[in-house]
């Protein structure tokens, strides 16, 4: 029941607010991943029990969409992703494949 309500207040939030720019849906997207990864309890909960893999769905779609719009530069996105080492982050936790249980598959999928 929580849940839904927390669902529906984050639904409402968004349709409020202002517009983020997709650098910054990006970071918080990727903020919700390490979010997730550090008070994550239960060791052996599923990956797709969790938000992570929709999380980095959405780091890929607005990747892609940069990837469209700035065809020759790096676009803000990427940017964030390179200085921050994204990558070898994700590289890291999907070699391990320990927390959360199946974090190789969401990586490399």
């Amino acid at each position: 029941m929580f849940g839904r309500l927390a669902s529906i207040v984050h639904q409402a939030a968004e349709v409020l607010a202002p517009s983020m720019s997709s650098r910054d849906e990006f970071i918080q997207s990727w903020k919700a991943i390490t979010t997730q990864l550090i008070e994550s309890k239960d060791d052996r909960q599923p990956v797709q029990a969790t938000k992570i893999p929709k999380q980095l769905e959405k780091m890929l779609v607005l990747l892609s969409k940069e990837d469209k719009q700035y065809e020759e530069n790096t676009g803000p996105c990427l940017e964030y992703l390179l200085q921050h080492k994204i990558l070898d982050t994700l590289h890291t936790l999907g070699r391990g494949d320990v927390r959360p249980v199946a974090m190789f598959i969401s990586v490399i999928c």
